[in-house]
């Protein structure tokens, strides 16, 4: 039977209108002496700046929805999605002017970056007509979008490109899996409405069809399910949530069905201990937001434990963005621990790569190694501390243990430990990207001067910046005053970068080496212009100065 005509419109894409935007820099143009700025003229000013991507790359006009109102149909299918992935929310969901469903950050009336799903109700129930009454279909949508914002693409410079759609469709197809819906349901849209041909900013049908089933199949593999993957329907019953979070129920059910209705999900399990199989570490192999806290290869950690922890780790990726990933492996496939850890790191999709809060702490007990690799920002909040020493002395007092009984009982919580380690001293730093410039930091760290600010009254006391300069110096001498070197971070084995911002301010910008290697701007080059993000370390409110930052990322700039 020919499938009714869909007009092409913009089809699932990141659109880039991140924190360093025009739509940003106007909305803060609009506040004069103080004034805040009409709604109706940022609406405006917002909506002549923001664009999302159609499916064949080209632009078009994206109206901004009011943060403040949202579909409730929307609502309910993305908590339902969520309760699936195991990973908290970091978005909105609105009912918007935009052709489809789009994943982008915007800023609000207030003048706050927020990232945003919005999604065109029309849209969704021509999708359905399309699929022939498919509900998946829909739902897949807006997990594709779901997978954007977990995946942090929407901050990646360049908005929509073929690697991470395919991203984020393998994420659908995770999700979709653990839902209970069958291969050829959770590949429906994209093999309905989605043109073979590659675009610019999207991979075509047979491409993104791949991508989906990697996801599925992956998801089945992790719960044990071994050959029966293959198959295209989900082995036994689909996968309940590990910490199950409650969402509000409507105070009352509308009259008409939504038109996004989420399919039946599937009875809760009970939590036992199973096996699971981790994706094999390879560095070519398309990325994935994983969705738990804690992995088991040998299914000997205690369900009841593991459970708490799981929940406990949720918990703290719900209140700060930091995300605390164990692995408890039975193979290393050849590589150290240490490079195991980096590259699940990547294909975990561990934390936000530009403010570094990510750790991954690998326990391989039949190698007898353990890793425990940081991002960039937890990395500076947990100074010397030494994770992977304590992970090996697990191994060695608790695995012979574990491994007699083919279960580890109590010493499940000892594992635990280095992860409990790092999410308390993690829990009261600040992971947003505050400011824009180093200009504007510099500026409001000179309205505290001479003022007895306390550091969590502070506006800038450690701080994220985004900042675009130019490296002059990847080893500035100590002893000038003009761009002073902190010669104590010197010796604790930071190394120091001397940049000039694209305003002509200079900043001191201090790298660990341990966490050099994650870093997607490559080997930092003299002369060379990148766009930073980095924590404020030492301000001062002399623009002439040499601020001083802690790095977190850094990319070359476009």
């Amino acid at each position: 039977m020919k499938q009714p005509y869909l007009r092409p419109v913009a089809w699932a894409c990141a659109a880039l209108i991140g924190l360093a935007s025009t739509g940003l820099a106007l909305a803060q143009k609009a506040t004069v002496a103080g004034a805040k700025p009409q709604r109706a003229q940022l609406a405006a000013e917002l909506a002549a700046t923001l664009q999302a991507c159609s499916y064949d790359g080209s632009p078009l006009a994206f109206s901004p929805p009011d943060l403040s109102k949202g579909g409730s149909s929307g609502k309910q299918v993305v908590a339902e999605i969520m309760r699936y992935t195991g990973l908290p929310a970091n978005f909105v969901v609105v009912e918007g002017q935009v052709p489809n469903a789009a994943a982008v950050i915007m800023a609000g009336p207030d003048k706050v970056p927020r990232r945003v799903i919005a999604y065109n109700p029309a849209f969704m129930g021509e999708v359905i007509r399309a699929t022939q009454a498919n509900n998946w279909a829909p739902v897949s949508i807006m997990a594709h979008e779901i997978g954007h914002h977990l995946s942090g693409h929407t901050i990646v410079p360049g908005g929509s490109q073929p690697p991470i759609e395919l991203e984020s469709d393998k994420f659908s197809g995770f999700v979709l899996y653990k839902m209970g819906a069958p291969l050829k349901d959770a590949q429906n849209a994209i093999a309905t409405l989605i043109p073979e041909a590659d675009g610019q900013t999207h991979p075509g049908r047979r491409k993104r069809l791949a991508a989906i089933a990697s996801g599925w199949i992956e998801a089945c593999e992790l719960q044990g399910g071994g050959a029966q993957c293959q198959g295209g329907k989900p082995v036994a019953t689909a996968q309940a949530p590990v910490a199950p979070v409650p969402t509000a129920k409507p105070a009352t059910q509308p009259a008409v069905a939504p038109v996004m209705a989420a399919p039946a999900a599937p009875a809760p399990v009970v939590a036992t201990a199973t096996a699971q199989v981790l994706p094999k570490a390879d560095a070519s192999a398309l990325p994935s937001k994983g969705g738990q806290f804690v992995y088991d290869e040998f299914s000997v950690l205690d369900p009841a434990i593991r459970a708490q922890f799981e929940k406990q780790m949720y918990e703290h990726a719900q209140a700060t963005g930091v995300e605390i990933v164990t692995l408890l492996v039975k193979d290393l496939g050849g590589k150290s621990a240490e490079d195991y850890a980096h590259a699940m790191m990547r294909q975990l999709r561990v934390g936000k790569l530009d403010v570094g809060n990510g750790a991954v702490l690998v326990v391989a007990p039949e190698q007898n190694q353990a890793a425990a690799v940081l991002g960039a920002g937890v990395r500076l909040d947990m100074g010397s501390h030494d994770k992977a020493a304590q992970l090996e002395r697990w191994i060695k007092t608790a695995w012979p243990l574990c491994k007699k009984k083919s279960a580890c009982g109590g010493w499940t919580e000892n594992l635990m430990l280095a992860a409990d380690h790092i999410r308390r001293d993690t829990r009261h730093s600040d992971w947003t990207i505050a400011y824009n410039t180093l200009g504007d930091i510099q500026k409001a760290d000179a309205a505290e001067n001479g003022k007895a600010v306390p550091p969590q009254d502070s506006k800038v006391w450690r701080k994220i910046v985004r900042l675009s300069g130019t490296v002059e110096s990847l080893n500035p001498p100590p002893g000038n005053k003009a761009a002073w070197v902190n010669d104590v971070k010197v010796k604790n084995g930071q190394k120091a970068v001397l940049m000039r911002s694209s305003e002509g301010l200079t900043a001191m910008l201090y790298i660990d080496p341990r966490t050099e290697s994650l870093m997607p701007g490559g080997k930092m080059e003299q002369g060379k212009t990148y766009t930073v993000i980095a924590r404020a370390s030492g301000l001062s409110w002399n623009p002439k100065d040499t601020q001083s930052l802690d790095l977190l990322s850094y990319s070359v700039a476009e």
